[in-house]
């Protein structure tokens, strides 16, 4: 067998290890979230009163097995939410050791800082960007125009919210491991903020619950900053380029 052709077929294999991780690590998963859902089923009340108190209103049913699924989909969502720490330390395991750095050295590090920024970014919307969201589409109503929101709907729109949130948090850790590994560069960072700023204010537009400006710029901002800091973290952690030579240059002896 030739050089080239042993090559190929380890670099196959690695392939096939590394997928092979990756299920593994997406079982678990499963398995894991299924067991909190399991066990959350049975607080879905408290979960369905913690998410409608930005609301401050009754929600409707329109049938009869309307609150049996939004008792499953809220504990579902309560499972993946309380794994979010065992769901990303399976997503580093089998994705960090395609990187060219040792990846165990970080994995505690990276694994709570995705978890810090998941749940900053989730409880960021809750607190600030839904209550203004909802509160400028309820005052639509009028005293022949009564608000009676879906309580199906309202789940929908609410965990949607804040999951978007809390993934769109993650960006500084992404690009600092993109960094990390030479894929991206501050310079090229920095010199693209206008096109990162003009997809930002339209991905705002489309993710915040209301047309308004104000509505828009609640996760415009925190976006842009986050964007700036990814910057600056590349520019300190990233990887740094080795100054080749000019062998022109030198003197010849």
């Amino acid at each position: 067998m030739r050089w080239g052709d042993k090559i190929r077929e380890m670099d196959r294999n690695k392939v096939f290890d590394k997928l092979e991780g990756l299920r593994g690590a997406l079982i678990r998963a499963f398995l894991i979230i299924l067991g909190l859902s399991i066990v959350s089923y049975f607080f879905w009340k408290e979960a369905l009163h913690f998410l409608q108190k930005p609301l401050g209103m009754p929600l409707i049913m329109y049938g009869l097995p309307e609150a049996f699924f939004v008792s499953l989909r809220l504990a579902l969502f309560m499972g993946i939410f309380l794994a979010s720490p065992l769901i990303f330390n399976g997503l580093w395991g089998a994705f960090a050791p395609l990187f060219s750095f040792n990846s165990r050295r970080y994995s505690l590090l990276v694994v709570l800082s995705a978890t810090a920024l998941f749940y900053a970014g989730s409880f960021f919307c809750y607190y600030l960007v839904l209550p203004v969201g909802i509160n400028f589409l309820v005052n639509y109503g009028s005293e022949n125009l009564k608000p009676m929101i879906s309580l199906s709907k309202y789940m929908t729109f609410s965990i949607g919210l804040i999951f978007a949130f809390g993934l769109v948090f993650e960006l500084p850790l992404i690009m600092l491991i993109l960094g990390r590994v030479g894929l991206v560069g501050y310079q090229g960072l920095a010199k693209n903020r206008k096109y990162a700023l003009l997809i930002n204010s339209i991905l705002s537009a489309m993710l915040t619950p209301t047309p308004d400006a104000y509505s828009m710029l609640l996760m415009m901002v925190p976006v842009q900053v986050l964007y700036e800091l990814s910057i600056w973290l590349v520019k300190i952690f990233g990887k740094k380029k080795v100054a080749v030579p000019d062998p022109t240059s030198e003197e010849s002896p």
